[in-house]
C-alpha cells in the first residue's frame, strides 16, 4: 500500500482535533505516554494480526471494567472521528460513543466469524485496513504536535530503578 504524502497532510489537522475531540489529549495539551504506546503498535498490529482482530483488542475501556493501562478505546474513536464526514462529527457524543462503533461500520451488521466476514467482504476490508493505515499515519504525526507526559507509575517506576 502506498501512503500518499498530500493527503496525510491534509489529515493531519482532522488527526489533531481528533485527539483533541475524543479525549487522548486533554486541555492542557497532553497525551500519556501509554496512549503513545497503543498508536504507535496498532500499524503494525494490523499488518501482522488483520484489521479486526487488532480493532477488538483495542475495544478495552476501564469502564467496562478491563484491566488496561490507559483506554486503547480512544483510538477506536479517534479512528471513527477521521472516518466521518466533517458536518456529521458534531452530532455526536464522543465522550460517550461505544467503542465499537467503528467495527460495526466496518462489518456492516453481518454476523459470522471472523474468517467468515474477511472471505465474505475480502476486498471490503482492504479497503478499511487500507483507510485505517493512512488514518493512523496521521494521528502519529498529529501526536507529536501534543506533549507526552509519563503516567504516575512510571514516574514511580523509574524512581525505584523498576523500568530499567
Amino acid at each position: 500500500m502506498i501512503i500518499n504524502r498530500h493527503e496525510i497532510q491534509r489529515l493531519i489537522p482532522m488527526a489533531i482535533k481528533a485527539l483533541e475531540t475524543v479525549g487522548i489529549a486533554n486541555a492542557k495539551g497532553e497525551v500519556s505516554k501509554v496512549n503513545e504506546g497503543y498508536i504507535n503498535a496498532m500499524g503494525p498490529s494490523i499488518i501482522q494480526s488483520g484489521l479486526l482482530p487488532t480493532l477488538i483488542f483495542y475495544n478495552k475501556s476501564k469502564k467496562e471494567g478491563n484491566n488496561t493501562e490507559g483506554e486503547p478505546c480512544l483510538w477506536l474513536k479517534a479512528l471513527y472521528y477521521m472516518h466521518l464526514p466533517e458536518g456529521e462529527r458534531g452530532e455526536i457524543n464522543w465522550r460517550e460513543l461505544a467503542p465499537t462503533t467503528l467495527i460495526k461500520k466496518i462489518i456492516d451488521g453481518k454476523d459470522g466469524s471472523l474468517e467468515q466476514i474477511s472471505r465474505r467482504d475480502g476486498l471490503k476490508l482492504k479497503d478499511w485496513e487500507g483507510k485505517i493505515l493512512k488514518y493512523i499515519v496521521a494521528l502519529k504525526l498529529a501526536l507529536r504536535t501534543f506533549e507526552i507526559k509519563e503516567d504516575k507509575e512510571d514516574k514511580k517506576n523509574k524512581k525505584e530503578g523498576g523500568n530499567e
